[in-house]
């Protein structure tokens, strides 16, 4: 890989020419474009690489580029590792499956799977995708270590790393996040569309939607640094065995265009998405707001809905934020464990939604 350093400062000034692409810039007036680029740079500089696309109403207003150790490759159109709003874009094959008829996500997960754990006979997909199925979370760093060492071909292989441990609790009892959750959703998923490859069954399930791929040894994707700003090592991190959980490889672009289509009501109908949306409620009688792999809230204020999650690791961070109403979309894409990356696409929200 090639690595062309500049020094900070020449880099922001380089940053800050490129940020707008030709169409962006005739797309707003240039006071908004001028009060995203500073709320961008605040953040790109605890980066060494930092993306983020904006879309409103399914196409591209503006766009950023930045950081202090990019690349010649890094940018909207690199692919760069989204963790755990892989959750997020899971959640949406599942809801889309669920739309056209295909799938019961209320139905016990042996149904689809009989060679699954007997322990597991209570749990449906809706209780994975809320985390709320008492399946396990990392047990601590050593874990989270062996697990991402191992390497996968399918889901299953990643179920079989904790699939015989005994469950945290009562299916639907307590939400407790858990990627290893989503790594099982991941081979249902597969299962439930009779296909040979994650990607696949997220291809059957989205169709031309689909704008991810899953990780893997010698992935084409941006450098991933690890250590305080200014001071990282390049490392090799594979998420491949985290699948749906926090295992697949997008653009800024490609992550914001799937935002898009949830937010037009290509992947659930704008009319239904209150009740498809809806909390779901705990044994105990509390509500939990994360449904289909993914935060959502309806503001009491405003009405507006939104659906959010964010993604981190070692070697890096992404965010997405999808706004209904205004059609609005924000994804962030980062390769370092820098700067949470909803401390840029809040902001940025405010100033675009202020424009109106």
């Amino acid at each position: 890989m090639r690595n062309r350093l500049l020094p900070a400062a020449a880099l922001l000034l380089a940053a800050s020419q490129m940020a707008m692409p030709a169409h962006a810039q005739h797309a707003l007036p240039r006071e908004v474009a001028a009060q995203a680029q500073t709320v961008f740079d605040e953040i790109a500089v605890s980066y060494p690489a930092l993306n983020v696309t904006v879309m409103q109403a399914g196409r591209i207003i503006w766009e950023a580029e930045g950081g202090i150790r990019r690349d010649a490759d890094d940018g909207v159109e690199r692919d760069y590792n989204a963790y755990s709003v892989a959750k997020m874009l899971t959640g949406m094959a599942f809801a889309r499956l669920e739309r056209e008829g295909e799938l019961d996500l209320d139905v016990s997960i042996l149904e689809i799977d009989p060679d699954l754990p007997e322990t597991y006979r209570a749990i449906t997909l809706r209780h994975l995708l809320s985390h709320t199925a008492g399946i396990r979370g990392y047990r601590g760093e050593a874990d989270w270590r062996a697990f991402n060492d191992l390497r996968c071909e399918m889901p299953a292989d990643a179920v079989a790393y904790f699939a015989h441990d005994p469950l945290i609790g009562e299916p639907g009892a307590q939400h407790v996040y858990t990627t290893y959750g989503f790594a099982l959703a991941s081979h249902l998923l597969v299962e439930a569309t009779d296909t040979q490859s994650f990607d696949v069954a997220m291809q059957a399930a989205l169709g031309a939607g689909y704008r991810a791929s899953t990780d893997h040894d010698g992935a084409d994707k941006a450098v991933t640094w690890f250590g305080e700003v200014s001071d990282w090592t390049e490392i090799s991190l594979s998420a491949e065995c985290k699948f749906g959980g926090g295992g697949l490889l997008m653009s800024s672009r490609d992550l914001a265009a799937m935002g898009a289509d949830l937010a037009s009501g290509e992947i659930i109908p704008l009319n239904a998405m209150d009740e498809v949306l809806a909390p779901v409620t705990l044994s105990s009688g509390e509500s939990v707001t994360y449904v289909y792999g993914m935060g959502t809230e309806r503001e009491a204020e405003t009405g507006m809905r939104y659906a959010a999650h964010s993604g981190g690791s070692p070697g890096g961070r992404s965010f997405i934020l999808v706004m209904v109403e205004p059609q609005l979309v924000i994804a962030a894409t980062g390769n370092a464990d820098s700067t949470r990356l909803d401390q840029l696409a809040l902001p940025l929200a405010e100033v675009f939604l202020g424009q109106d």
